[in-house]
């Protein structure tokens, strides 16, 4: 007789931001502002010689919206490291690669400073777990996969995902099926045996769709968009473990 193979252990794939961890509607520039103004003053503690604060943001605006145009004409994720790396170098500051890790972090730092998470996250992630399911991110982020690795950890979450997969880490977006796929390799699980939890219709619902998986849409608050035909829906992460027992065998 032959053996029976054993099916793969189910999966739930998990956006990060705005699904797992809410920022809300965030200005943009003010960040950037912060974000400047912060690395200014980490560069200033090591560096002697430091150019006026005015030609340092302007040197780091000009860095990101160069990136951001390479980004649409190559269809490939930018890296905040190399848009600080590239800025630096333009201002002669020079430093090893673990003092650019922690630019890094202090450069996303005015999203930490915003971000929540809803209550019982924890729990509802723990649940999954028992219930046999694997978890897993996957990230469309031009933040390096280390620093919202530390994001995490402050947040307690780390622990429950050890596979995250994060754009700027792997050069693919969603909804591209690259990202997807290699995060379902990594987990060793098939299309068939999982689902992807995201909060935009595109990027996340239709491109899990399109990469063979399941796909929850977690609704943002106030949408205006209504729930697509055959489009399953959730408004807090404590609704998926029912549902998820609907479209998993």
């Amino acid at each position: 007789m032959g053996k029976t193979s054993t099916p793969s252990p189910p999966a739930v794939l998990f956006d990060f931001g705005d699904t797992l961890v809410h920022f809300g509607n965030v200005d943009r520039k003010a960040a950037f502002r912060k974000a400047t103004w912060r690395t200014y003053h980490v560069w200033a503690k090591r560096s002697k010689r430091m150019p006026d604060y005015r030609r340092f943001y302007l040197h780091h605006w000009f860095a990101l919206r160069w990136s951001f145009l390479k980004t649409i004409l190559l269809r490939r994720e930018m890296d905040t490291m190399r848009i600080l790396q590239r800025a630096s170098s333009k201002l002669w500051l020079r430093a090893p690669a673990d003092f650019f890790n922690e630019l890094v972090w202090h450069w996303y730092r005015p999203l930490v400073d915003v971000a929540t998470v809803e209550d019982g996250t924890a729990d509802v992630l723990q649940q999954l777990i028992d219930q046999g399911y694997q978890l897993a991110i996957v990230s469309n982020t031009f933040v390096p996969g280390f620093a919202l690795d530390r994001h995490l950890a402050k947040l307690d979450l780390l622990k429950y995902f050890p596979v995250r997969i994060y754009s700027c880490d792997v050069g693919y977006r969603k909804p591209s099926r690259h990202i997807f796929n290699i995060a379902l390799d990594r987990l060793g699980t098939p299309a068939r045996r999982a689902v992807f939890v995201g909060d935009l219709l595109d990027a996340d619902v239709r491109g899990a769709k399109r990469a063979g998986m399941q796909a929850v849409w977690r609704r943002p608050p106030d949408t205006p968009y209504q729930t697509p035909d055959h489009t399953h829906a959730i408004d807090s992460l404590h609704e998926l473990p029912d549902l998820l027992s609907e479209l998993i065998d």
